[in-house]
């Protein structure tokens, strides 16, 4: 009769087969089963559901040890930190008690790390919500960042540097669109007809007034969805990913929001210049090519 393996012998046999012929030191390390027990156990105490299974962290761990050059070593394997490593495979899987934990704990590193960039408020919730978006969503082409983490280094160090790139980014598109976007709206061409050209020509300043009202009167979840379609440039499949949500759902909710802000824009304008609904319609065709410009540079500085 064949003996069964030993749980900590089938993860010492996965991970050497993983390794290959880096695996080096560890194939006759006589503490691996130990070292790997210690990894998993550090990893199901910080998630005590246990949402990974063990081959999958098995798995992780060779990963890591492979992102190295040449034949990996004990000290790469003593090296990883078995609890963050653990909780990045469950965040990758999206667990909800992981997202749970994330927030808790990584999501307050990401808000001292912006806040030393820029302390305001709009600004830390900005770089909230995209740190989030790398880390569990991806851009579409991507795959999300938290599946780039190692376990070399603490998983929250490794999370400021990424909010920390983020914040500057911000910090230097916004330095761009100042030098380059701030009078868009104004440069556009007038209309031919001779009464819209008078009006034109002294309402694109009241244009994004009215915009910048009507912005202000959505719910915060509607300003979310301006900043994650606009700033982001989310598609809508990971909008539904963030709000778990069919992707048909987040487009609805996107067109409506876009009609209650074309709405209330056009009401504003309305009141503001007593001119009519039609020549309103006539300047919005003129500014839609322009509209994600003056949007963008308008949430930059909103609050969530």
């Amino acid at each position: 009769m064949c003996e069964v393996p030993s749980e900590m012998t089938q993860r010492r046999d996965r991970l050497i087969a993983k390794l290959g012929d880096r695996a080096g030191e560890l194939a006759e390390y006589d503490g691996l089963e130990r070292a790997l027990a210690a990894l998993v156990d550090a990893g199901t105490a910080r998630l005590p559901h246990n949402p990974v299974p063990d081959d999958v962290f098995v798995e992780r761990i060779a990963d890591a040890l492979l992102t190295g050059e040449g034949a990996v070593t004990v000290a790469q394997l003593e090296r990883i930190q078995g609890a963050d490593l653990y909780l990045a495979c469950a965040l990758a899987a999206k667990d909800a008690r992981a997202v749970e934990v994330s927030e808790a704990e990584l999501m307050t590193a990401v808000r001292q790390s912006a806040g030393r960039v820029d302390s305001t408020r709009a600004f830390v919730d900005e770089v909230s919500q995209r740190v989030r978006d790398r880390l569990l969503v991806g851009d579409g082409t991507s795959p999300p960042a938290i599946t780039q983490y190692r376990g070399s280094g603490p998983l929250g160090r490794w999370v400021r540097v990424v909010a920390s790139r983020i914040a500057l980014d911000i910090k230097r598109a916004d330095a761009k669109h100042t030098d380059d976007g701030e009078d868009a709206l104004s440069q556009l061409p007038a209309p031919n007809d001779p009464e819209l050209e008078v009006i034109w020509r002294t309402c694109a300043a009241e244009y994004k007034a009215a915009l910048d009202q009507a912005f202000a009167g959505l719910s915060k979840r509607d300003r979310n969805l301006m900043r994650q379609r606009y700033l982001d440039d989310l598609n809508i499949d990971a909008l539904g990913r963030i709000y778990r949500v069919n992707p048909s759902t987040a487009f609805r909710w996107l067109k409506q929001v876009e009609q209650k802000l074309a709405e209330a824009t056009r009401a504003a304008l309305m009141h503001k210049l007593s001119i009519s609904e039609s020549q309103v319609h006539s300047m919005e065709r003129m500014v839609v090519s322009q509209l994600q410009l003056s949007l963008v540079r308008m949430l930059r500085g909103k609050p969530s």
